[in-house]
């Protein structure tokens, strides 16, 4: 994926949490008091260093959309370390319908290719 966003030569961190973390976090970084699924943070514009950005997965939020769209755990995983992917690399879907479809076009590019990598395949037998 970092390839592809011509990113290989970044480091990323994923961390998976539960709805109880992810909350507190998104209270103490964004002022709202729920769960939400993907919270990412991006040092693109502030580090010089090789750190590209943070992404944080709710595990919780993840299994039951999993569940809801009827999709396999393991994809919904990936569609959200994509999502924070994107929005660190400065994707937005909240500043309007164009950028929103933008976003989307890549999510299901880059989707795609994971799921049709080799590693993918094997993790998900």
């Amino acid at each position: 994926m970092l390839i592809s966003l011509k990113l290989q030569d970044r480091d990323l961190s994923i961390l998976f949490v539960d709805n109880k973390k992810i909350r507190a976090l998104n209270k103490k970084f964004f002022g709202k008091d729920s769960p939400t699924n993907v919270i990412s943070f991006s040092y693109m514009d502030g580090l010089s260093c090789e750190i590209f950005g943070d992404i944080i997965i709710s595990l919780e939020k993840a299994k039951k959309e999993a569940e809801n769209s009827s999709v396999p755990f393991y994809e919904r995983v990936f569609a959200l370390i994509i999502h924070g992917l994107l929005h660190i690399s400065g994707f937005d879907h909240e500043i309007g319908k164009r950028e929103a479809k933008k976003m989307r076009y890549r999510e299901k590019k880059l989707l795609g290719y994971v799921t049709a990598h080799e590693l993918y395949k094997k993790l998900v037998l």
